[in-house]
């Protein structure tokens, strides 16, 4: 389904079933350790807890260069299992390859993205699919211009691909609402460039 904004948004509900969708869930928490990988960064010879908790998968390639080091990205993984079968999925209905994806996890309602625009490493035609997993939230894009909201609810296993122009004509966010108990996954495919 098109988004009725001024740039190249699609949205798939139900790109992956509910098992294929709780399978992956299951699979980052217990596998992975997602839920227990919070970023740690070092300022001035502190040590601060951020509110991220991040890990990468990634081409043998590009875990090799260091292209994406641990201590600002999480910790990297080769694309096995349950998580190359999507990448697989996702490159297949797009018609593009990805190297790279990022994992982010939100324990709850409490734990949010602020509005962003997401780095165009493609120039405007830069395209971010972006899996979500597990509870329900609400997403939004607010125009750059006009301030305009548009808002909707990211399901379990739904597909949402952000296209040509939307990253410098909108700012997006994850919308923080306490009301939600449960955790969410966010895979975002990157391409190699991403910084």
């Amino acid at each position: 389904m098109k988004l009725p904004l001024n740039c190249e948004v699609d949205y798939v509900a139900d790109f992956l079933s509910e098992e294929e969708s709780n399978e992956l869930y299951t699979s980052l928490i217990e596998n992975y350790k997602l839920d227990q990988s919070r970023i740690i960064i070092n300022a001035g010879g502190k040590l601060i807890k951020t509110d991220s908790f991040k890990i990468l998968f990634a081409s043998e390639r590009l875990i090799n260069e260091n292209s994406h080091p641990e201590e600002i990205h999480g910790k990297s993984f080769l694309w096995r299992g349950s998580l190359k079968k999507l990448k697989e999925k996702v490159q297949d209905l797009l018609k593009k390859e990805f190297e790279l994806a990022m994992c982010l996890y939100y324990p709850d309602g409490n734990y949010f993205a602020p509005y962003h625009s997401d780095q165009e490493t493609s120039g405007f035609n830069t395209i971010l699919p972006s899996i979500s997993l597990g509870e329900v939230r609400e997403f939004s894009f607010k125009d750059k211009i006009s301030n305009e909201l548009y808002n909707l609810d990211l399901a379990n296993g739904s597909l949402l691909v952000m296209g040509a122009h939307c990253q410098s004509r909108y700012t997006h966010s994850l919308l923080q609402n306490s009301k939600f108990q449960q955790g969410r996954i966010n895979i975002t495919f990157r391409e190699p460039e991403f910084q």
